[in-house]
């Protein structure tokens, strides 16, 4: 099967107009007719009705199915040329969220320095929601991520390595701060500095919501930790945050959540589904799970 040929076929379902999909690709319409032609070949069904009396071209059910696994297939493709050029190079496609980055990480940096692997990693740094995608569609290849349950997707391979809580952080100012804890119910009229939906916080803020039935605002979203701590010691709102972000010295106060939510900040190294790691690689993820978090 030639892969353009189901270029060609889904720009036609798209814009069902054979002189549109020419124009687009650059070629001549007879070559576009000769593509589809291919392909109904190939799989034995008409795949696209032209009706020359109305000039409307009709794509048939199998038609339809086609178009939806060939999204699939040149996905896939995409994700092999990906990964066959990665092999290809010495480094190592690496995500690193910044929480992640700062706490934990710093283990086994001089271990992997020692051993030349430090000097290979080629670092993406973001938040974990975004580092899975990139992982997905073969961006980067090895991955230590958060998330607020542990990983259970078909896409994926993650090797558990802890969790840890969330709390709630509020100014000393804030009426909140003489106690050591608080029920998520309670939150229900407060005002919320969040993290962007690059990070777990979101789903885990989300999380501790529906299970109390509470829909707190959120009045500003931001992608800096800093700036969230900053602010909430301002006593501009408070916020969700993994508690071991926040120092001592941050100016602000850390409670406990009550909520008997099997809700934490889980640590994993993550790699794709069926991903044959290069051997250093290997090496680097066996260094990775020896991070104790």
């Amino acid at each position: 099967m030639n892969t353009r040929d189901l270029d060609y076929f889904r720009a036609l379902v798209d814009c069902q107009n054979y002189t549109m999909v020419a124009k687009q690709f650059a070629v001549s319409q007879p070559a576009v007719t000769q593509a589809i032609q291919r392909l109904e070949k190939e799989f034995a069904v008409k795949l696209v009705i032209q009706d020359r009396r109305h000039q409307q071209t009709h794509i048939t059910r199998t038609g339809l199915l086609l178009y939806k696994n060939a999204q699939q297939i040149q996905a896939s493709l995409k994700l092999a040329h990906q990964e066959i050029k990665s092999a290809q190079q010495t480094d190592i496609r690496f995500g690193l969220p910044p929480i992640i980055g700062t706490l934990y990480f710093p283990q086994i940096a001089e271990k992997l320095l020692q051993n030349g692997l430090l000097q290979q990693l080629k670092i993406t740094e973001t938040g974990s929601d975004e580092l899975l995608r990139k992982l997905v569609h073969g961006e980067i290849n090895i991955a230590l991520l958060g998330s607020y349950l542990p990983f259970d997707l078909p896409t994926v391979h993650a090797d558990h390595l802890g969790a840890r809580p969330f709390s709630i952080i509020v100014s000393p100012q804030n009426s909140l701060a003489k106690q050591t804890a608080v029920n998520f119910k309670d939150l229900g009229q407060a005002q919320f500095i969040g993290l962007d939906g690059k990070y777990v916080h979101p789903q885990a803020f989300q999380a501790y919501c529906d299970f109390a039935g509470v829909h707190p605002e959120v009045i500003y979203r931001t992608p800096d930790i800093s700036w969230v701590k900053a602010l909430v010691k301002a006593n501009m709102g408070i916020s969700l945050l993994v508690r071991d972000v926040v120092k001592a010295d941050d100016g602000v106060v850390c409670l406990d959540i009550n909520d008997q939510l099997p809700v934490s900040f889980n640590i994993s190294v993550v790699t794709r589904a069926g991903y044959i790691p290069t051997a250093d690689e290997r090496r680097f993820i066996d260094q990775l799970l020896q991070m104790r978090i």
